[in-house]
C-alpha cells in the first residue's frame, strides 16, 4: 500500500451512531473495495440532510420510485436509513453537524 492516507466519508440520513445502519455500510463498502484499500482507509460516517425541493425531475421520481418501495417492506427489514427517508420524504431535513467533521479534519 502506498505512504498516501485514503480518507473515506459516507453520508446519510441515518444517525451514524447506529451501529446496525454503519456496520450495513461498513459490509457493502468491504464488497466494493479490496481488501488492502478497506483495511488501510480512515472510514468516517456523518449525517447529512435532504431538500426535496432542490432536486430536478429525475431525482424526485427516483426519490419517489424508492419511497414507494420503501414503505412496502415488512418492518424487519426496514434499516434505520429507510426508516429515515421514509419519515422524512417530500421535506427538507438537516442532520448536519460540523462539529462531528472533526475526527475527519484530525485525521488530515
Amino acid at each position: 500500500m502506498s505512504e498516501e492516507k485514503i480518507i473515506i466519508a459516507t453520508v446519510g440520513l441515518a444517525d451514524p451512531a447506529d451501529t446496525e445502519n454503519t456496520d450495513k455500510i461498513k459490509n457493502s463498502m468491504k464488497r466494493q473495495l479490496s481488501k488492502e484499500l478497506y483495511e488501510n482507509a480512515y472510514i468516517f460516517h456523518l449525517r447529512g440532510g435532504i431538500d426535496y425541493s432542490c432536486l430536478n425531475f429525475k431525482h424526485k421520481t427516483m426519490m419517489g420510485l424508492l419511497y414507494k418501495k420503501a414503505v412496502g417492506l415488512p418492518e424487519e427489514k426496514k434499516t434505520a436509513e429507510i426508516k429515515a427517508m421514509i419519515e422524512t420524504y417530500n421535506q427538507k431535513v438537516n442532520f448536519v453537524d460540523f462539529e462531528s467533521l472533526n475526527r475527519l479534519t484530525d485525521c488530515i
